[in-house]
């Protein structure tokens, strides 16, 4: 009897340490995800000013001129593609985790993502009018059914490591349910995927990196 009593007491004791580590765990993981879409919000909320203040720059043009708003435009721009590539790494990874938490949170915050990627490429197509903007602008339209894409991402990250400012990369989920995307795929027929836009022709299916490096030079010069 006394050994009976002594495994109960045991059985029960590990059953409480196990729940006790079990809710420290959780605890840990859910503070961890909390800080991870607070520091991602901020991170977009710092861009969404940039590119804010990238649209009265424009507006400069007309009482400055050319020789002294350009400049202050291509620093601006300068800033804003490091961040949003930054900001589009940190999303790529939480979303690639198999369990998402918050995960509405996560889909808004991708879909602020999404409409500012796509206002900072119509303003860098712009300021490639107006300024002579020696850079390739390539959106490059993925989607998470597709065999092929996470290829197509190392190459085209091997390529902004690479080429630096030279290429400005808009990497855009094709299958997610943003108006502005779906735009953009019908306006450029994108049917499958990896889909690459460079300065405005459509590349389906998987590229490599010498022809994309090809086609950015002669657009370039580099």
């Amino acid at each position: 009897m006394r050994e009976k009593r002594l495994d109960l007491g045991v059985l029960v004791s590990a059953l409480l340490i196990s729940g006790l580590l079990f809710g420290a765990g959780f605890l840990l993981g859910y503070t961890l995800n909390k800080e991870r879409m607070i520091s991602l919000e901020k991170d977009i909320r710092g861009i969404t000013k940039d590119v804010e203040n990238f649209q009265l720059q424009f507006l400069f043009f007309d009482v400055l001129g050319e020789n002294s708003t350009c400049p202050l435009l291509l620093n601006t721009l300068s800033r804003i593609n490091k961040e949003s590539y930054k900001i589009g790494s940190k999303l790529t990874r939480y979303g690639s985790e198999t369990e998402i938490k918050d995960y509405n949170d996560y889909i808004a915050l991708k879909r602020e993502y999404s409409r500012l990627l796509i206002s900072y490429w119509l303003l860098a197509n712009k300021l490639k009018d107006v300024c002579n903007l020696n850079a390739s602008t390539v959106i490059y339209f993925f989607s998470d059914k597709c065999s092929r894409c996470s290829d197509q991402g190392f190459v085209l990250t091997y390529l902004k490591n690479k080429l630096k400012e030279r290429i400005l990369i808009f990497a855009l989920d094709g299958e997610f349910d943003e108006p502005s995307i779906q735009v953009l795929k019908n306006y450029y027929n994108i049917k499958e995927y990896p889909a690459l836009v460079i300065d405005g022709e459509v590349y389906l299916g998987f590229l490599p990196q010498e022809k994309i490096e090809k086609i950015v030079c002669e657009h370039t010069g580099c």
